[in-house]
This record gives C-alpha cells, sequence and structure tokens, in this order.
C-alpha cells in the first residue's frame, strides 16, 4: 500500500489529499500535520448552529467541511493527523466497519505506550489516558472508498475551541473550556512537549505495516495534487460549508465519547449548564471558574 509521509502541508491539503485518494480509487496511508490553523466541520454539522462565524473571520481562522463524520474540531501544526483509505471490497474492512477501529487504533495505541503514556481504548473510536481523551477518530464513506482518519494532540488550544463553537452565552463557554480541559489530556501534559513529528510518524508507519502490510513510500503525484486542490476548492466552498445539518433545541457539545455539556432551560429566563459523563447528570454551578481553571 502507498504511504504519503509529508510532514507540514498547507492546511486545505491536510482533508483534501485523502478525499483525492479516495476519488481516483486509490488505497494509501497519509501522515502529516497542517501549516496553520482551521475548524474543520464533520459531514452531519451544521455551520449556524455550530460555529461562531464572527469570531473566526475577526481570529482569520478558516472553515472546512470534511466527508467523514465525528464533529467540530479545532486542527493546528500540534497535531499529527494519520489518515487511512480503503477500497470497499478490501478484505481488511470488516462487515461492520466500526470494528475496524480497534485495528485502526493500534498504531496511536503502540505510540503513545511506548513513550510512558497509558493509553487506552474508550470505543467506539476515542483514545483516553486515565480516562481523558487523547486523539479524536472518524470514518466515512467516499466514492468507492472508505476513509478512517484520526489525530494524536500534542498540545491544543482549549480556549480558542471554546470560542470557535456558538454556544448559548458567556456562562456556558466558560463551563465549556473547564469541562474540555478537565476531560481532554495532550502529550505536552505528560512531558512530551519535545517530542519531534519525525519520531511520531516513524512510531505510526511501523504501525500501520504490522497492520496493514508492507507500505511504499510515495510523493503526491501531478494526478493526486491537481484532484486535491478541486477537492479542497469544494469542501471550502459557501455552499458546501451551508449545507444543513444537525440541530437540537437546546445546545449540546460533545466533549469526548460518553461526555457531553448541555445546555438546560428552566424557564425563559432561567438556564445552566449540565455535564453528562457516561450516562450520569450534573449540574455545573461553579462561581469560581477562573480559580480552578488555573489549576488543572
Amino acid at each position: 500500500m502507498d504511504l504519503y509521509n509529508l510532514g507540514s502541508v498547507n492546511w486545505i491539503e491536510s482533508q483534501s489529499l485523502y478525499h483525492a485518494l479516495a476519488l481516483l480509487d486509490r488505497e494509501g496511508v497519509i501522515i502529516c500535520y497542517p501549516d496553520s490553523p482551521y475548524v474543520c466541520l464533520g459531514l452531519h454539522d451544521d455551520l449556524e448552529h455550530e460555529i461562531d462565524q464572527y469570531f473566526c473571520q475577526e481570529a482569520g481562522i478558516p472553515l472546512l467541511r470534511r466527508e467523514t463524520g465525528g464533529g467540530v474540531v479545532y486542527l493546528d501544526r500540534h497535531q499529527v493527523f494519520y489518515q487511512l483509505v480503503l477500497r470497499r471490497d478490501n478484505p481488511l474492512l470488516p462487515l461492520r466497519r466500526q470494528q475496524f477501529y480497534e485495528k485502526l487504533l493500534r498504531p496511536a495505541i503502540s505510540l503513545c505506550r511506548s513513550m510512558g503514556v497509558p493509553v487506552e481504548l474508550k470505543p467506539p473510536a476515542d483514545l483516553a489516558v486515565q480516562g481523558r481523551k487523547c486523539s479524536g477518530n472518524a470514518c466515512g464513506d467516499i466514492e468507492g472508498c472508505v476513509a478512517y482518519v484520526g489525530n494524536l494532540l500534542l498540545e491544543f488550544d482549549f480556549l480558542t475551541m471554546s470560542r470557535i463553537l456558538r454556544v448559548p452565552d458567556d456562562n456556558f463557554r466558560r463551563h465549556l473550556h473547564l469541562a474540555m480541559r478537565e476531560n481532554m489530556t495532550t502529550l505536552a501534559d505528560w512531558g512530551k512537549q519535545a517530542v519531534d513529528y519525525y519520531d511520531l510518524a516513524s512510531g505510526l508507519i511501523d504501525g500501520f505495516a504490522r497492520e496493514i502490510g508492507d507500505l511504499t513510500p510515495c510523493r503526491v503525484d501531478r494526478e493526486l495534487k491537481e484532484t486535491a486542490e478541486g477537492v479542497g476548492n469544494r469542501l471550502t466552498s459557501p455552499e458546501w460549508l451551508r449545507i444543513p445539518g444537525r440541530r437540537s433545541a437546546q445546545r449540546k457539545v460533545k466533549i469526548a465519547e460518553g461526555i457531553y455539556l448541555a445546555e438546560r432551560i428552566s424557564s425563559p429566563r432561567e438556564t445552566s449548564c449540565v455535564l453528562s459523563k457516561d450516562g450520569t447528570e450534573a449540574e455545573i454551578t461553579s462561581a469560581n471558574f477562573w480559580d480552578r481553571a488555573v489549576t488543572v
């Protein structure tokens, strides 16, 4: 199978290249990271419902909608992407594709554990350390192929993530920031600030080779590059970004698998925030948010 170990790529290419592989009916593994920050919506997200577009415009953060599932993510150069494209008839794919996540995620799990970070799979598609999410993953059909995509968080800008989302009020946003910081973690939190991209890429590549067979290093050829350019134009077009998606009457933000922050409306003038963890709900009433936040 073809391997594209690309390092830093244009932010649009960090999504459009694996789409282009699928459109060309070509299988492959891509390892890369984006050269600048952007917001990436999942296939079924609703732009107006999910994103604070004014903030993104003022901050100069561009938007893109991918063709795989999952929710809104904030992506930048402090994350390493791994992307696998397989034809639908590939025998590696089980009848229930959800089962493939365990296989797909072994390379990332093995890599993190080799660095002393005790990562575990939290089904169906999160990687977590002591219950805190450190990697998000998704899949989707693109033409005659299936794309599995994920990332490892070297560092994460929790404050910006809390700002790009459209939320009911500042109180919700403050609690969202805190809830993310308490339920997510990064390699930097585990003393891995100085980890080198090429060491991470090498570990991931070795892991994928064990799982799916020999990988042949390739460069992005003209056909793939031109197809990716066309795909990138579509994924960032206003028409594609604004296709209708899922909406809910009360705001609910997924933080990690099984963990949500939701708005609860008690009356027209009274609302509160509720944090749900694996089915258990707790109303958030803390008034000392910033004191707690700085100790995380």
